[in-house]
């Protein structure tokens, strides 16, 4: 089962290095130690309130954004996560589907 810490760590060093920042940068602009950003990176400390905002707005994304993670999952929990979805759909969604990753996945 993936962690939520970790998750969000994951997403957070995304995107930090989208945005060309180093830890102690972002560390900086947010005012926090770059031991912090690199425990949160790590999937060791959950932001605070407040440093989430500050996180948000310095990598110039909602704060809902971060939480946005779920494709950074481990492989065999995608899998598990897709056969369920793939289980729930129609015939003609499962034939749009099939087209889709044909196209371009495949």
């Amino acid at each position: 089962m993936d962690n939520i810490k970790v998750l969000f760590g994951k997403k957070v060093r995304e995107l930090r290095k989208k945005k060309g920042f180093t830890q102690a940068q972002l560390a900086e602009i947010v005012n926090v130690d770059d031991k912090h950003i690199s425990c949160i990176e790590g999937g060791k400390n959950f932001p605070s309130p407040d440093l989430l905002d500050r996180l948000a707005n310095s990598l110039n994304v909602e704060v809902k954004a971060l939480f946005e993670f779920d494709y950074l999952k481990e492989p065999e929990n995608l899998k598990v996560e897709i056969q369920k979805i793939i289980n729930q759909l129609t015939s003609e969604q499962l034939r749009l589907v099939y087209k889709y990753v044909k196209t371009f996945i495949l």
